[in-house]
């Protein structure tokens, strides 16, 4: 038996090991005790924003179910539809600017925002594909376009309130990611 074991070659265990081991962390969560509310709730205590975070995972019932992996998941596509919906409300904002001023304000702003939406998608590829630190930087590029959106410096109340929901969700993705690499 023991020599059985040592004709394995090294590679061979190395490959194991390593298929475990990215099994294990996709498929189970860190404790195994912790689900659902449990693991969103200690999860998102992690986090910048935990009661928006609680709120946002919570609003997704697949996250009662899901271990870590699946619920940073689901926080990445949290992410992306917040950013399609503040570009939504960002282009009604453009077609109904009044002034040249806050147009070319709300331009810039829209296609930045524009410019976000593939790369949160390819973040979610990279994510499929247990890339984490490129969904990471997929979801920080996001979080980067709301900052320089706001300093700008132009104050609409609209604007002000999806960009601070769009930041605050992205903040604590960003968060969350971190906790897989």
């Amino acid at each position: 038996m023991a020599n059985q074991i040592s004709n394995i070659s090294p590679k061979i265990l190395v490959f194991i090991t390593l298929i475990s081991t990215v099994f294990n962390n996709y498929f189970q969560p860190i404790d195994a005790e912790e689900t659902g509310k449990a693991l969103i709730e200690s999860t998102c205590k992690k986090t910048q924003y935990p009661e928006e975070c609680i709120s946002a995972l919570e609003s997704n019932p697949g996250s009662f179910t899901a271990n870590l992996t699946g619920l940073t998941r689901i926080a990445v596509e949290k992410s992306a539809s917040k950013l399609v919906e503040t570009l939504h409300i960002v282009e009604t904002l453009v077609l109904n600017a009044t002034n040249y001023l806050t147009w070319g304000f709300l331009v810039n702003c829209r296609d930045t925002y524009n410019i976000s939406v593939p790369q949160i998608q390819r973040g979610l590829q990279a994510f499929d594909q247990l890339k984490f630190d490129k969904s990471y930087k997929s979801v920080e590029a996001v979080n980067n376009a709301v900052i320089g959106c706001d300093r700008q410096g132009w104050t609409l109340p609209i604007l002000t309130q999806v960009n601070r929901a769009l930041f605050r969700l992205t903040k604590d993705t960003m968060m969350i990611l971190h906790l897989l690499f």
